[in-house]
């Protein structure tokens, strides 16, 4: 339910509302906080009223990310800007700034987020810019910052993603995982090492003891966690829930096939390969921590993370805590002036049951 805020007055522009995400963000925040008001905006303000004619109290405006300043022909300015949508040229991050208004993204791949994080610090706001592009808004971040806590120092951290098939997806998704070709920089002992997309295959354990071969992709919690938490060695993996899929996906890559089917002649043939989304299904993530505690060296544990709802949702309801976090509701501790990320909550076991009261299932891992 709603709760009272620090300031008189809350108003949300989402950017990109009627994306995926972007709609079931807008759901869930009118049904949580109704006393707050949606602001729905994207290139189309055609698009954007018909989904404020769904969301009660909601208000449809058009903001383009290509214009230079997206907030220029606002006549109001809001509280809390959300971009939803792919800010690739910073254009709404440097209004926002400009304005000095709060600002969550939750759409940046490494580089990005890396190069946006420049800009926040060139500028030094007093509001605060919370980068939450981690893997969906933030929540792994979150739940990661949660079992950290449970040891004295821990030395590695890995998380482990199964991909459903069917479950839906943005076109945003397309363009991000379109990068299989592009080395990344992770943490291994405290050291950058360089890594390429589908190496260091690894089998993992997911729910009800299925096992799938999974591997390495570029996430921004590989540069946030270590950071953040100081933790010496971060690694995110990702699976296909179709081992013939995978199979497919590491023998085109690990070929050097998909290097010809990257030129742009081939687009269309990728975007039938990595951007096919159904009707829905679970979304799940392994999260498995080592390190010290109590005394004793060596000590593991491992949660799983499952939206039965999907990844779409998974990134709503992360989007959602982030921006109750900047609203400083539900014991959620406002980040200060400047740049933050998730990694960073004040108390993440709070954030954590937000998450599950949202609908997240966080739960013991299978051993293994």
């Amino acid at each position: 339910m709603s709760e009272p805020y620090p300031s008189a007055a809350r108003r949300l522009l989402i950017v990109g509302a009627y994306g995926v995400v972007g709609e079931q963000i807008a759901a869930i925040m009118t049904r949580e906080h109704p006393d707050v008001a949606l602001w729905l905006a994207g290139r189309s303000v055609e698009k954007a009223a018909a989904l404020a004619q769904r969301i009660p109290g909601a208000t449809a405006m058009r903001v383009d990310l290509d214009e230079p300043d997206p907030l220029g022909a606002l006549s109001e300015m809001p509280d809390i800007v959300l971009a939803a949508a792919n800010d690739a040229n910073n254009n709404l991050l440097r209004a926002a700034l400009a304005r000095d208004i709060a600002y969550v993204d939750v759409t940046r791949w490494t580089e990005r987020m890396v190069e946006a994080a420049q800009v926040v610090e060139r500028h030094q706001p007093s509001q605060p810019v919370l980068f939450a592009s981690g893997w969906m808004a933030g929540v792994v971040a979150t739940v990661s910052a949660d079992l950290a806590r449970r040891f004295d120092k821990v030395d590695s951290l890995e998380f482990d993603v199964l991909f459903a098939l069917k479950d839906k997806a943005g076109p945003n998704s397309f363009e991000y995982a379109d990068r299989l070709r592009v080395p990344f920089t992770v943490r291994v002992d405290g050291k950058p090492t360089r890594k390429m997309p589908f190496s260091d295959p690894k089998l993992v354990i997911f729910s009800g003891g299925r096992t799938f071969t999974c591997v390495r992709f570029d996430t921004p919690d590989q540069v946030t966690l270590p950071q953040v938490l100081d933790i010496p060695t971060v690694a995110s993996r990702v699976t296909y829930d179709d081992a013939s899929v995978m199979g497919f996906m590491r023998f085109m890559i690990g070929s050097g096939l998909w290097t010809v089917l990257s030129l742009p002649l081939f687009d269309s043939v990728r975007r039938s390969l990595l951007f096919n989304p159904g009707p829905g299904a679970p979304h799940e993530v392994r999260i498995s921590a080592a390190g010290s505690r109590g005394g004793a060296v060596g000590a593991r544990e491992s949660l799983s993370v499952i939206d039965p709802l999907g990844q779409t949702h998974m990134t709503a309801i992360g989007a959602v805590v982030q921006i109750e976090r900047l609203m400083g509701v539900h014991g959620l501790a406002t980040p200060s002036g400047g740049l933050s990320y998730p990694d960073q909550v004040v108390d993440p076991a709070k954030a954590v049951d937000r998450l599950v009261r949202l609908g997240l299932s966080v739960a013991p891992a299978p051993a293994g």
